[in-house]
């Protein structure tokens, strides 16, 4: 490896080598229809057009070349906002999470503007935010995904004080937990929200910011001179009681804990029986599945390999370079005795994983186990006593988007969360932002823009973990597909939301990280 050992942060080597891991992840399992990460070489071809039909929606602005990368510069505070309103196109990329069927139609109408939603997977989101910023308008992203993008100075901040659900929040995103007394429960280690998401504009000096001063993050790349964190956490208390800053990367919606999803007549346990070290049980050689991702995969493949003693990490979501190492000489091991079926990147990809038997456990979201239940598939979501493995979606804004268009961006932000996708997205098993308000908004009239109308039924058993009172609609809005007496997999959120053991994460050393993740994808 003594080709790595200088490796520096370099954005656009960085984007280059997240298409080698969405090229290196494709196999007989792979979905046609997403966006993938484009290696050097097809993006110096130009667009095929395969691509071009995947890509359509965003028109001229998708295909303009990679030369966009804006270098290190801190990023630009948006200009005055004039008082007319946007009517035009928000062009969006997202992994899709925030946009289910439904919820493009009811956002065009509740704000008269019309988005144009290009879904990728979470490497070519990436990718696409450090080369193509100027393709897009808003960026459904996350909070891990900030260490690569941010430096670049391709997006820019944003007042939280505009966002009118902020002081509606959970805590977790500010202090890093639901009940920020609560002792027994975790912070989880690497990139939580609480981290990963203020920033002060003008820089730092001696890793304390120049206006808030609070200091840098202790996650992250070597070249962050903007990301800070409010909340100390070895005094459970505000830095030097400084008041929260301004700025942040970008607005909160949806999140979730993720685990394993399981196939119950095979792997015939309870799911607070299941721990992370099933992932690696040689009795499903050959039958388990990898999200890819390096971001994520790797907590995965460290929850588990930790879990069955065979390393120690100091910290999970922020390894050493000999960490690295040593999980992917590990999984090198697996691989080549043929323990892992396919590394996946999409949601259908997982669904088809496991419903086709190919797989009998493997990373998972939430709504893909919610899908494969409905549809009679006996899938059930591991809660592992190590802890859960947390993400928080981000939605931001690259600095090309001002005046009326950035207002159009606030409002959308603003409208996720009103009450509508919050109680949509909870028939998928996530959770929004400020859900501890969203029983007001199903108790209102507007809760019959649900199809069919939402229920507090399905709030309590969602979100507090009681039994389906009735037969309750699912994920595809179909009445029974939640059975009555049914419980979630996990508990209520109050449970699922006090042990996390680590959160998606990209490293201090994410170009080193990436880069040894695809010799495992290669070997």
């Amino acid at each position: 490896m003594s080709e790595l050992d200088d490796l520096g942060f370099d954005p656009q080597e960085y984007a280059d080598q997240l298409g080698y891991t969405d090229e290196l992840g494709r196999g007989d399992h792979s979905d046609p229809t997403i966006a993938r990460a484009e290696t050097p070489e097809e993006r110096q071809r130009g667009l095929t057009r395969r691509e071009l039909l995947i890509k359509g929606g965003l028109g001229a602005a998708a295909i303009t070349g990679a030369g966009a990368f804006a270098g290190p510069a801190a990023a630009r505070l948006a200009g005055p906002q004039t008082s007319s309103q946007y009517t035009g196109t928000l062009n969006v990329i997202s992994l899709g999470v925030e946009w289910p069927a439904g919820a493009q139609d009811q956002a065009e109408k509740d704000l008269g503007v019309k988005f144009n939603v290009q879904l990728m997977s979470t490497n070519a989101q990436v990718q696409k935010s450090i080369t193509d910023p100027d393709s897009f308008d808003i960026g459904g992203l996350y909070n891990y995904q900030m260490f690569p993008i941010w430096p670049t100075g391709n997006l820019q901040p944003l007042e939280r004080s505009k966002m009118r659900a902020w002081n509606d929040y959970y805590p977790l995103f500010t202090r890093g937990k639901v009940v920020p007394r609560d002792k027994k429960a975790t912070y989880g280690q690497g990139n939580a929200p609480f981290r990963v998401l203020f920033v002060d504009p003008r820089g730092s000096t001696r890793r304390i910011g120049r206006s808030t001063g609070l200091p840098l993050t202790r996650e992250g790349p070597a070249n962050n001179r903007q990301i800070v964190q409010w909340w100390d956490e070895s005094k459970n208390a505000p830095y030097r009681g400084r008041p929260q800053p301004r700025w942040v990367m970008g607005g909160t919606a949806h999140f979730n804990m993720d685990s394993m999803g399981y196939n119950g007549d095979v792997i015939k346990k309870a799911p607070t029986q299941v721990r992370w070290g099933e992932l690696l049980n040689p009795a499903w050689k050959g039958r388990v599945a990898l999200l890819n991702d390096p971001g994520i995969a790797m907590q995965d493949a460290g929850n588990a390999v930790k879990q069955l003693g065979l390393m120690k990490f100091r910290n999970l979501g922020n390894m050493t370079r000999p960490e690295i190492d040593g999980l992917i000489k590990l999984l090198i091991k697996y691989k080549k005795d043929g323990h892992f079926r396919a590394f996946w990147s999409t949601f259908n990809e997982s669904v088809n994983l496991m419903s086709s038997k190919q797989v009998v456990i493997e990373s998972m979201w939430s709504p893909a186990v919610a899908l494969l239940t409905a549809q009679g598939v006996n899938v059930r979501y591991a809660y592992p006593r190590e802890g859960m493995r947390g993400w928080c979606g981000l939605q931001v804004v690259p600095k090309h988007v001002t005046g009326e268009k950035l207002q159009a961006a606030y409002d959308y932000i603003n409208w996720t969360n009103e009450g509508f996708l919050g109680a949509l997205i909870m028939r998928q098993g996530y959770y929004v932002a400020n859900g501890s308000k969203l029983p007001a908004w199903i108790r209102s009239s507007k809760a019959s823009q649900g199809k069919p109308a939402f229920t507090m039924d399905e709030y309590d058993f969602w979100y507090n973990g009681k039994p389906a009172a009735r037969d309750l609609p699912g994920i595809q809005g179909r009445v029974g597909d939640i059975k009555k007496g049914q419980r979630r997999d996990g508990g209520s959120f109050l449970q699922r939301s006090r042990n996390y053991s680590s959160w998606n994460s990209f490293f201090r050393e994410n170009v080193y990280q990436v880069k040894r993740f695809n010799d495992f994808l290669s070997a």
